[in-house]
């Protein structure tokens, strides 16, 4: 009885992993830009409020307020314009941005050490909301 009991539990084990498996591989893997909209819309209003304003104490002065890069540090520094399309084709991915903000880039400086993982976070996904929808 326990050798019956036990098969009957181990297969549907089984079938429940079969369907799990076959309905991951049915889905996919999500593109880079669903990715990078589920994490723009991670953010609440209340966060994205307050990733604005970390925004404005922290990169406006290069990347203006926005994001065009047209200040004068901007300009010295070339600082990118996040409203730019063919910026964002050069392969702009979330990720990418998060080790920009994380490591600098170029005259950027590094804030890893100055800002918590999920300040980057957000301000990352809030330098996406400069881009114009296609």
């Amino acid at each position: 009885m326990k050798r019956i009991v036990k098969g009957l539990v181990l297969s549907a084990a089984l079938c429940l992993c079969a369907g799990y498996i076959s309905n991951a591989s049915r889905a996919g893997a999500p593109s880079q830009k669903k990715q990078e909209v589920k994490e723009s819309e991670a953010l609440s209003p209340e966060e994205l409020a307050r990733t604005k304003v970390l925004f404005e104490e922290k990169c406006s002065k290069c990347h203006g307020a926005d994001g065009r890069g047209k200040t004068v540090t901007g300009e010295m520094l070339s600082a990118p314009d996040f409203t730019d399309e063919e910026w964002w084709k050069e392969g702009k991915s979330g990720k990418r941005l998060v080790t920009s903000v994380t490591e600098g880039r170029d005259g950027m400086p590094a804030f890893g050490k100055k800002l918590t993982q999920r300040e980057i976070n957000a301000l990352a996904a809030y330098v996406r909301t400069f881009r114009k929808p296609e």
